[in-house]
């Protein structure tokens, strides 16, 4: 991206970035542009009619005038905002240069003495620099085209000296060209800024999209990076592949790593489509959230409906692999296909930023997260591959609810209660 401002036009010299800022221009301008516009037709009413009864009807007065107002209704009123935005240049340098020469020109031509004073020329500079919003080159034309010809009416009628140039034209017409380019430049340089502002945003957003995930991340940059700890209600799951160990002893890191991958690429889209929220990875094994940091009602029967799809989804994945030369690693140890262990549990837990002032990290520590870890370690006692509490079952949908299966009682560690457990 070329962000030089070419020095003599005022304008970038990559023809893509200043389409772009003259796009992005444009909803400032024309707001302006427009109460300018009202606010001018009411001024030109205003001369119109104090001329008219001065110097009586000129046709080409009243001609250019009509012509002028008529204009103005269609480019305010009837054209496209695409066609004003294209012709809106055009437009004010025409509707500035014929205000002030035909006006000049009637003046000059008439029987009466010539009403403007020599200051006259300094306005015809100014205003077209620093009130019309022309662009650079735009603006100086305008100008030109207007102090030029009223400085040859005013030496003409001896009103203005040739002495008197320098400080009425040469000077004025420097030091406002000057702040002119002046502001170009730095609107210019501004718009640089802004770009490489949301392009950092754009890309900080999605950096910590792929760390934290779409809800996450909106609920990191919501709270300035802050996440205080929150007492929630949600459901955690454990996922483990089975036999993990064995299938990558004779594996290669990069191969391991392949596979994983692989492996949590599928998953992650199983659990974004539930709006399941991953914590973290432990080495093979998902621990995923729901019902925070976004908050969900039926958290329960989504834990449950995306751990059958991550089931689901696994075995269209060793489909897949049967296909790879990798699938050996395992199936010269016996194992046929990939299985993994879901353990779910719903309750209370502390989530939020956890660590220090250094070093955070986005975590949910309780109960109910030691509980939904042992219950994937249930599975390997009941052969099962999903694995849930009681009380994520009375929470469970009729359909789910219908579909679940008794396991039976077992005293989890640290537990001093017998948990009843269902599978699915």
């Amino acid at each position: 991206m070329n962000e030089s401002v070419n020095n003599f036009t005022q304008r970038f010299n990559d023809s893509d970035i200043e389409e772009e800022y003259l796009n992005q221009r444009w909803p400032k301008i024309w707001p302006y542009l427009k109460m300018f516009l009202f606010s001018t037709l009411l001024i030109k009413a205003f001369v119109m009619y104090d001329d008219i009864n001065t110097f009586g009807p000129n046709i080409i007065y009243i001609l250019y005038h009509s012509i002028d107002l008529l204009g103005f209704f269609v480019f305010v009123f009837y054209i496209s905002d695409e066609q004003r935005k294209k012709y809106h240049q055009l437009y004010m340098g025409l509707i500035w240069v014929g205000f002030i020469n035909i006006g000049a020109w009637i003046y000059y031509f008439s029987p009466f003495d010539f009403a403007p004073g020599e200051g006259i020329i300094i306005s015809c500079i100014i205003i077209p620099l620093t009130i019309y919003p022309f662009y650079f080159l735009n603006g100086i034309l305008a100008a030109l085209l207007t102090s030029i010809p009223m400085m040859i009416m005013l030496i003409d009628k001896g009103i203005m000296t040739l002495d008197q140039i320098p400080f009425l034209f040469i000077f004025p017409l420097i030091f406002t060209v000057f702040a002119k380019a002046n502001i170009e430049n730095r609107l210019r340089k501004d718009f640089i800024k802004s770009i490489k502002l949301e392009s950092n945003k754009k890309l900080m957003h999605q950096t910590l999209k792929r760390y934290f995930g779409e809800n996450l991340t909106e609920k990191i940059l919501d709270n300035q990076g802050s996440l205080k700890g929150d007492n929630d209600w949600v459901t955690v799951s454990f996922t483990d592949i089975s036999s993990y160990s064995t299938i990558i002893e004779h594996m290669s890191p990069e191969l391991a790593v392949k596979f994983l991958n692989e492996y949590f690429t599928a998953m992650h889209e199983v659990i974004a489509q539930y709006n399941g929220q991953i914590i973290n990875y432990i080495g093979d094994c998902l621990m995923v959230v729901y019902g925070a940091p976004k908050k969900i009602d039926d958290h329960e029967n989504l834990a449950i409906q995306c751990s059958i799809g991550m089931r689901t989804k696994l075995n269209e994945l060793n489909e897949i692999w049967s296909q790879k030369a990798y699938s050996k690693y395992w199936k010269n140890h016996g194992i046929d296909k990939i299985t993994a262990r879901t353990g779910v549990h719903t309750g209370n837990v502390i989530v939020g930023n956890i660590g220090s002032d250094r070093m955070l990290q986005y975590s949910i520590i309780g109960d109910t997260v030691n509980v939904a870890s042992r219950l994937e370690q249930v599975n390997k006692e009941f052969s099962t591959n999903i694995a849930f509490s009681e009380q994520v079952y009375f929470a469970l949908s009729d359909d789910l609810h219908s579909r679940s299966v008794y396991l039976g009682e077992i005293k989890l560690k640290g537990r001093d209660t017998a948990t009843k457990i269902y599978t699915i």
